[in-house]
């Protein structure tokens, strides 16, 4: 793939190199050795080695670029872009050290990741780690692994990013790089926390954690205390989230990254909305709101979806769901299920309030969709991570591999020595992994049963929804069986509405449908279909069962207790009934019980009407018929 040594051409490394420049190559040995820690730090180094090296010192300011093509910002797009086309022929350039072409890839492959040319960073990677392995050099093995779980990070490829990182990890820990190694670990616990297993992802920032603080590296530090926030966010604990975030906002102030400082005020606003702080919350994301767009990943995404909830809070529905549209549009791109299942529930919610059940529905069942799949990642995550940690053939092939690039014989012995222990302690883990899926497969039927039974329920007055109902009638005439309908209105509730308020409102449908199932049968299914419509279904009732309950239905509605509510009047309903004869469906059984209630409201409401009573004027029915059309 690469030109790497032309002839008469010496390795920056070899003693024969004409120019002579020790300064340099004593701060390339640090780099090499991975003894250089510290954002700041690294940084004055590199300008230190960038002032030693002469313009006509082709090989030192080669190497010098793959020390700091790795350190483009993400949000520079302009550089990125730059940095991509300058090596888009690399094939066809020449190389001094036989690792710096490799070094480059991996970072043109970034470079094309943030730009969102996925597929070609990812062909990159690979011909990467061919090379590297080509080269039988294990330091840059680990480098194309990290990068390629990286890039797997970015795809919300969880899994695949899992498998990377843990092998670049045992490579760098291996090979003495520690804090390669501890930075890898902090990738590991992001895809872990990503994929929703927090107890592991935990289990690896104090890892790192324990490292940075004895080393005294803060920025490292509060990478680690972000994502702990994440957690903290997730679990529930807001408060200890926004504390965390506090703390690194005022870390992120004191460098001269003004995005990064955008992005900490974003995820402030998040925990401040889940402590009903909305305007604090409101603050934070229109200070942020200027630096943030689509390059930003997903911070631009979780920007639009803290919108959204905060929105809705508000009740300002429209802007609510042109953040929804921004927020899904940033996470489909990135294949950000986590995301998704942010703004599903939330854009439910939305319709439900604005009466749309339909369409609350439609986003609910998507949340469902997406938060099965991440189940089934998390299920599958267990065995990976056994395979990559109690497969001993692999464990065997890779302490081949480091002894061929590193001549590590002893490490290989020991490995070998203890083949056996690690094939008894597979089988121990093998069962206990069995006992877990089982575990895992029953909490996940439960969980599916409980988000089924909330998407053909009311969230207001408890009931079933008119999806439920619809199913119900539809089994009833699949199984041929007789019954009657009561379409309920409650009414003149527009002017309770508009009166006292949709709270002295809400409080009264739940009051209404408590009321009503109270006397219906046990057989009987009681369903708000509507704003203030409910629909009961009779299995097994002729007419006369169905206007015996709606006369009740009427007594016992103008009977219960306002005295809590700042009403003048008791609630009256009116209701159209209606019986099975020759229908089919639940549409035209329901258009009679319609006809009867548009009846029953026209003879002055509180009242209730049987559709066949209606067929003994059949003039009177036919002009109602054509009215309703």
């Amino acid at each position: 793939m690469f030109v790497l040594v032309l002839i008469g051409q010496i390795p920056l490394n070899a003693s024969a190199n004409t120019i002579q420049n020790l300064a340099a190559d004593e701060l390339f040995s640090q780099f090499d050795s991975d003894q250089l820690t510290g954002s700041l730090y690294v940084g004055e180094k590199l300008l230190e080695l960038k002032a030693l090296i002469a313009t006509d010192d082709v090989a030192r300011l080669q190497k010098l670029k793959t020390l700091t093509c790795p350190r483009i910002p993400s949000n520079d797009i302009d550089k990125l872009q730059a940095f991509a086309d300058e090596y888009s022929d690399i094939e066809q350039q020449t190389f001094y050290a036989p690792s710096t072409p490799i070094l480059l890839s991996l970072c043109r492959s970034r470079a094309l990741m943030y730009l969102g040319e996925l597929q070609q960073a990812n062909h990159i990677n690979q011909q990467a780690l061919s090379d590297a392995q080509t080269l039988k050099d294990a330091k840059l093995i680990a480098d194309a692994y990290f990068a390629i779980g990286q890039l797997s990070l970015f795809e919300n490829q969880f899994l695949s990013a899992i498998d990377s990182m843990s092998l670049s990890f045992e490579l760098y820990q291996t090979l003495g790089y520690l804090n390669a190694a501890n930075i890898n670990i902090i990738s590991l616990a992001s895809a872990y926390r990503r994929l929703g297993d927090n107890k592991k992802a935990i289990y690896y920032y104090r890892i790192v954690e324990k490292y940075f603080t004895e080393n005294n590296q803060p920025n490292l530090l509060a990478i680690i205390e972000q994502s702990m926030a994440y957690i903290k966010l997730d679990n529930g604990e807001y408060q200890e989230s926004l504390d965390y975030f506090e703390k690194i906002y005022a870390v992120a102030l004191k460098g001269n990254r003004p995005v990064y400082v955008a992005e900490m005020a974003v995820d402030m606003s998040a925990p401040l909305i889940k402590l009903n702080r909305l305007d604090e919350a409101e603050k934070w994301l229109d200070q942020a709101q200027p630096l943030m767009t689509p390059n930003n990943y997903s911070h631009f995404g979780y920007m639009h979806s803290y919108y959204l909830e905060l929105r809705i809070r508000q009740q300002r529905f429209e802007e609510a769901v042109n953040h929804f549209n921004q927020a899904k549009q940033n996470f489909d791109k990135y294949n950000n299920k986590k995301g998704l299942t942010i703004i599903y529930p939330l854009i439910a919610e939305l319709f439900a309030l604005k009466g749309d059940y339909e369409t609350a529905n439609h986003w609910h069942h998507e949340f469902l969709i997406i938060h099965n799949q991440m189940d089934e990642a998390a299920q599958a995550t267990f065995n990976s991570e056994m395979r990559i940690r109690f497969d001993s053939k692999q464990l065997e092939e890779q302490q081949k591999q480091l002894i061929e690039y590193q001549a590590m014989k002893v490490a290989q012995l020991n490995a070998l020595s203890t083949k056996q222990r690690l094939q008894y302690i597979a089988i121990v883990l093998t069962f206990i992994l069995v006992v877990i899926l089982t575990i895992f497969f029953i909490k996940l039927i439960k969980k599916s049963i409980q988000y089924k039974q909330l998407a053909l329920t009311d969230p207001l007055t408890n009931v079933p929804n008119r999806l439920f109902a619809y199913k119900v009638a539809k089994d009833l005439f699949n199984k041929h069986g007789n019954f009657s309908v009561l379409l309920i209105d409650v009414d003149h509730f527009k002017l309770v509405n508009d009166k006292f308020g949709h709270d002295v409102g809400d409080i009264a449908l739940q009051l209404i449908a408590q009321s009503i199932s109270e006397i219906c049968r046990k057989e009987d299914t009681l369903a708000r279909i509507g704003g203030e419509e409910f629909l009961v279904i009779m299995p097994k009732a002729v007419a006369d069962d169905a206007v015996s309950l709606a006369r009740r239905i009427n007594q016992q509605v103008k009977e219960i207790n306002t005295e809590d509510l700042p009403l003048t009047d008791n609630f009256t309903v009116s209701i159209g009934i209606a019986t099975v004869t020759n229908e089919k469906a639940i549409s035209p059984l329901l258009k009679k019980a319609d006809i009867a209630l548009y009846l029953a409201k026209n003879a002055g409401r509180d009242g209730y009407i049987d559709y066949q009573q209606t067929r003994q004027d059949d003039s009177t029915l036919l002009a109602t018929e054509q009215e309703s059309h």
